[in-house]
């Protein structure tokens, strides 16, 4: 006759556990994937707040400098301007980009 291994001073919580494995494995779990979550949504929003501040800081730069070189323009002389270039972009050909010797250039021989 055998007897079975029993520990004389076994804690409540072992009983516990061994009586709902998912104290064990799924709480855990849960807890890790809900606080990863939240975790992760702060990370993400700290990311788009530095970014947006740092967009908005370029504009307000870009804004003194702007001002600093402003040209007046008059729809006129854009008109005048255009039509002075139209000529030119009129006569315009087709050319080949030169490409590296070796590589293919799209002309099939």
């Amino acid at each position: 006759m055998t007897f079975a291994r029993k520990r004389l001073n076994q804690p409540p919580i072992y009983r516990t556990i061994k009586r709902n494995p998912f104290l064990l494995f799924g709480l855990p779990l849960i807890i890790s994937v809900v606080g990863g979550s939240f975790v992760l949504s702060q990370l993400t929003q700290t990311r788009y707040d530095l970014y947006e501040n740092k967009t908005k800081k370029i504009e307000r730069e870009e804004k003194l400098q702007m001002n600093k070189d402003r040209r007046s323009v008059s729809i006129q002389e854009e008109y005048w301007r255009l039509q002075a270039n139209q000529k030119e972009l009129d006569n315009w050909e087709i050319k080949r980009v030169e490409r590296p010797p070796g590589a293919f250039d799209g002309i099939l021989k």
